[in-house]
């Protein structure tokens, strides 16, 4: 791995970049200005705003990628720290900031809101949460802007929004039931003027949704249930009564198709989590990415990657947009990297299964996936206990790749981990954990990838290997860059072409969080 030398060293501008991951600011951006109104226009052109980061992805394709080129591969290797701060209680950060006309807004996991001046650390004002549930070790992934507002899901499941100018709370609507495992962990997705947030049901035996929300009065709008109940379409993949018990949550944010009006959201496991027995069927919507009317919260498809999941392959993660070329052809597509191991790219007009092809070296759980996408079973947990590979960790965790439109790339952080399940027989009990079997991590030959992914072929065109699982998300710029951080509390640079690293800084933390540009 090589180092910039000398002679391609040049003076950075040190008024257009910042980069976060888990509390470390690189550099500065513009100056603070008085805070506009975030209307819906500017979330849809967000890319013609590349100063600032406005919503959870940057923009609602999913991208994550910073049209910003000041920084590039010829003068990363300048790269240093602008200002700190520590914020909230010791657990690390998951955060992504939010960045709008210079004040940075962010969360701790204790579920407070910051707001800083992004050009120099000052913190404007805080919003302490506080609550009368019970308190448990949670992380918070960060806010959502519009209008003069700002919209943090809490732990204990309710959706607050703030003012954006002091952090006064507007209004608090309580969104689900904490005592049955109802959490929100990331923020909502903004269209129009609604507030689209799902929950996280932590393997408690409840039942997911996603609902939203008027941004102007907290009202819910609409729900729709993340397993349907008797009568609704899909309700004969469950078996009994184990739909009111079945999970699905769906606790990221998602994107969205100004042109098709529709929002994408991804759909975790269902509970119990390693015993199928009580649940016979596809079970669906778990483990399935859904388009749904923001209007109606309508479903206009769906596509389930993994039925009857026994392995904790949650499809939560990010459906990112992309207009590419598949099999000779233009196409509207999606794509998503699944906990499975596998890359997934749909047709985001009807959701039909066009490819899926692995990132990671090791999968045991499938023997392979049919044209339709659906797979071929392999090793599912037992007893005795079953090597299971990708781990429950998944080939990717829920943080986040990214995509850059030059090299038609998608990277990936990612983990070639296996695990031991056995399989018990659990029952549901509410406010308990319903997993039905434990996980051993096996240490031997595991490792942190990078993969960096040509979307149009499914081909890896390089990956970075790290001694440890990479959880921190991605992120790419038009200065040909790829950046994000590691376990051992490095932050990290590459060059998006090529993959050869150009810079490295250790901050002291481990990085599970996501940078912005």
């Amino acid at each position: 791995m090589t180092q910039p030398t000398k002679s391609t060293r040049q003076t950075l501008p040190i008024h257009r970049f910042a980069l976060i991951i888990t509390g470390l600011v690189l550099l500065g951006i513009a100056g603070q200005s008085a805070a506009q109104n975030v209307t819906f226009e500017r979330l849809i052109r967000a890319d013609r705003e590349p100063a600032n980061w406005m919503t959870y992805y940057g923009t609602y394709n999913g991208w994550r990628y910073s049209a910003l080129n000041q920084i590039n591969t010829q003068n990363v290797g300048q790269l240093a720290v602008k200002w700190t701060r520590t914020i909230g209680e010791y657990q690390g950060l998951q955060v992504t900031p939010i960045v709008v006309d210079g004040i940075m807004y962010l969360t701790s996991a204790d579920n407070d809101v910051h707001a800083f001046n992004a050009a120099t650390g000052e913190r404007l004002w805080r919003h302490a949460y506080s609550t009368t549930a019970q308190r448990q070790v949670m992380r918070n992934r960060g806010v959502a802007v519009a209008g003069d507002k700002v919209f943090m899901g809490t732990w204990d499941a309710y959706l607050v929004a703030l003012d954006a100018k002091t952090g006064k709370r507007l209004w608090r609507t309580r969104a689900g039931d904490y005592a049955a495992g109802h959490r929100f962990t990331s923020p909502p997705l903004i269209v129009k003027d609604k507030a689209i947030i799902g929950f996280g049901t932590m393997e408690y035996p409840t039942r997911g949704a996603i609902d939203a929300y008027d941004v102007n009065t907290g009202e819910r709008l609409w729900r729709f249930h993340t397993i349907p109940e008797p009568g609704q379409a899909g309700h004969d993949s469950w078996d009994g009564e184990s739909w009111q018990y079945g999970c699905g949550p769906a606790w990221l944010p998602g994107t969205y198709d100004a042109r098709l009006d529709l929002v994408y959201i991804g759909i975790g496991n269902p509970c119990p989590m390693y015993d199928g027995g009580p649940r016979s069927g596809d079970n669906l919507y778990t483990n399935a990415i859904v388009a749904l009317e923001p209007e109606t919260g309508k479903l206009r498809w769906y596509f389930q990657s993994l039925p009857h999941d026994v392995w904790d392959y949650d499809a939560v993660n990010e459906p990112v947009l992309v207009d590419t070329v598949v099999g000779g052809r233009s196409v509207q597509s999606l794509l998503q990297a699944g906990k499975n191991g596998y890359f997934y790219v749909l047709d985001r007009t009807n959701g039909k299964f066009l490819r899926a092809d692995p990132f990671v070296p090791r999968i045991t759980w499938t023997t392979g996936l049919d044209a339709n996408g659906r797979p071929a079973i392999g090793n599912v947990p037992g007893q005795p206990p079953a090597l299971i590979c990708p781990s429950a960790f998944g080939g990717t965790s829920w943080n986040h790749m990214a995509y850059h439109p030059q090299t038609g790339y998608a990277y990936i952080p990612a983990a070639d981990m296996c695990v031991w399940v056995v399989k018990a027989r659990t029952f549901p009990r509410q406010g308990q954990s319903y997993r039905g079997g434990r996980a051993i991590e096996m240490d031997a030959g595991s490792h942190g990838l990078l993969v960096a992914m040509d979307v149009a072929t499914g081909q890896i065109k390089w990956q970075y290997q790290s001694p440890y699982p990479m959880f921190a998300s991605v992120l790419t710029t038009a200065g040909g860059l790829v950046m994000t951080g590691d376990l051992e509390g490095n932050a990290l640079a590459f060059d998006a072409a090529t993959g050869v690293r150009l810079w490295q800084f250790p901050t002291g933390d481990p990085h599970q969080g996501s940078p912005i540009s």
